[in-house]
């Protein structure tokens, strides 16, 4: 069994080997006030597999109702980028020996896709927002099998991953000829955090549903995504671009196996109070559970709740955890979990399920990405590794070590175990849990718009609802006992009459 030392190793040396081929200095580029920065790093994936037998590395997707097939090359990852308005003018660079890898102008609605070398250090800039996604590994995107997929939450279109639009293009979930529904890991999962009607559309508006939800309701299904050729995913819509739109906020994610994800908090950003998070282990195989961890940033009580706000587990963190940056990990077993935790003071959460081993060294395989604000302290747990990366010159500290500066488009790499990050500018970090094999992973990526975007708790969130069913059938009860009651004694007096 391959481990988290084992990775981080193999990681290592493949960066040593990558610094040795380039200068050690990354001059600066030119500054763009207006322009969107995210960061991204390429862990040493297995190749996308492809159709079997003739058609290795081959995948297709549906592109406005027509399938498009095309070979993946070996040794890449594959970052896919959707537009949010028209004319939008982006680049690809590698940020370590500062090359331009990519260009082009893509519009509103529209996808268009980048192979990245495993091994890269990169970041896209775009002239306006866009909701780009990196993912790769032999398996993420086949469908029929019972491993595929990654789990990841779609950023809104405003900022954040909270909002009343979303616009994306649909990540590989464990789809339904994964030998069984109840093995379906669905790549739509919205939930409500009030109640809201809703709609769904593919963006060329073929087919479209909708619905209304309850405050904490939820409604999952399969839509088309990008699979290995001539394999089926039985998804929704005709093209592998959507849109959904709410009358109230919502949250949107992708909950499939295999994953490792930082939550952010329902009220913006990944340091807070209060966090919603779907976990899927829809395999019943040894080594599998799914698990969450809470790394706290002030002493106070964490309770995790099921979405009936029924109470799962609960701890008491102390000024002396909070010093050492103790966590709390915590199994849940197999199954679909919506979870949904409440803390007295700030904390940082996240969530996954081991392959292989029912351990912490054995979560994933994923990578997922978190951020700060300026002179905002940020926790986070590294199963494999993790990478910080500097949007704009900064000074960071770093497991609460002494001051450094880093310049724009500089990165440092962090080993395994719980990291704390404060920085006086933006700070984004990409964490990576090697699980077993880098065959499935996959993430959408994120810039200092996301880590910004600031919302209150909704009302009546962490309410239970009034179950009224049970009174309802005590008080038909009564009336039946009153009425029978009332019967007998009209029957009484009669018969005393005669």
């Amino acid at each position: 069994m391959l481990t988290r030392r084992f990775w981080m190793t193999v990681i290592m040396l493949s960066v040593l080997i990558f610094l040795t081929m380039a200068s050690a200095t990354l001059p600066s580029l030119n500054s763009n006030t207006n322009e969107h920065v995210y960061y991204g790093y390429v862990p040493p994936t297995t190749n996308i597999a492809g159709g079997e037998g003739d058609y290795p590395g081959e995948v297709d997707e549906l592109i406005e109702g027509t399938v498009i097939s095309y070979t993946v090359p070996s040794g890449v990852a594959i970052l896919d980028v959707v537009g949010l308005e028209d004319d939008t003018y982006i680049e690809i660079w590698d940020i370590y020996s500062n090359v331009m890898l990519a260009s082009d102008v893509i519009d509103k609605f529209e996808k268009k896709f980048f192979y990245i070398s495993a091994g890269s250090f990169f970041k896209m800039v775009s002239s306006q927002r866009v909701a780009a996604m990196l993912a790769g590994g032999a398996w993420v995107f086949e469908p029929e099998g019972s491993v595929g997929g990654t789990s990841t939450f779609y950023p809104s279109v405003t900022g954040g991953f909270r909002g009343r639009e979303f616009v994306f293009v649909a990540a590989p979930g464990t789809h339904p000829y994964a030998y069984s529904k109840d093995r379906i890991g669905y790549n739509f999962y919205l939930f409500a955090l009030r109640e809201t009607d809703w709609s769904l559309s593919d963006v060329i508006e073929r087919w479209s549903a909708g619905g209304h939800l309850k405050q904490r309701d939820s409604h999952t299904t399969i839509l088309q995504s990008r699979k290995h050729r001539f394999e089926y995913n039985n998804g929704a819509g005709n093209n592998v671009v959507y849109r959904l739109t709410t009358t109230s906020d919502a949250v949107l994610s992708c909950s499939a196996l295999g994953d490792f994800v930082a939550v952010p908090a329902i009220t913006g950003g990944y340091v807070g109070r209060v966090f919603y998070a779907p976990v899927s282990v829809t395999l019943e195989e040894e080594g599998r559970s799914a698990a969450f961890i809470v790394i706290p940033l002030e002493e106070g009580k964490v309770t995790v709740y099921n979405e009936a706000l029924d109470t799962i587990a609960e701890r008491t963190f102390t000024s002396s955890d909070v010093e050492n940056r103790n966590y709390w990990y915590h199994n849940l077993g197999i199954g679909r979990f919506k979870l949904i935790v409440q803390s007295a003071r700030n904390i940082c959460f996240m969530v996954g399920q081991t392959e292989g081993v029912v351990d912490m060294d054995h979560l994933g395989d994923d990578i997922t990405f978190v951020g700060a604000k300026p002179n905002q302290e940020v926790r986070f747990y590294a199963p494999t590794m993790a990478v910080v990366f500097a949007p704009e010159d900064l000074t960071i500290s770093i497991d609460g070590g002494a001051p450094i500066r880093m310049e724009k488009d500089e990165f440092r790499l962090l080993e395994s175990g719980c990291h704390s990050v404060l920085a006086d500018k933006h700070v984004i970090v990409e964490i990576l849990a090697g699980g077993s094999s880098w065959n499935d992973w996959g993430s959408y990526l994120i810039e200092p718009l996301d880590i910004d975007a600031s919302f209150d708790v909704p009302e009546g969130f962490l309410e239970k609802r009034q179950e009224y069913t049970t009174y309802i059938i005590i008080a038909a009860v009564v009336i039946v006992v009153i009425a029978a009651a009332l019967m007998l004694r009209r029957r009484g007096r009669r018969a005393a009459r005669v």
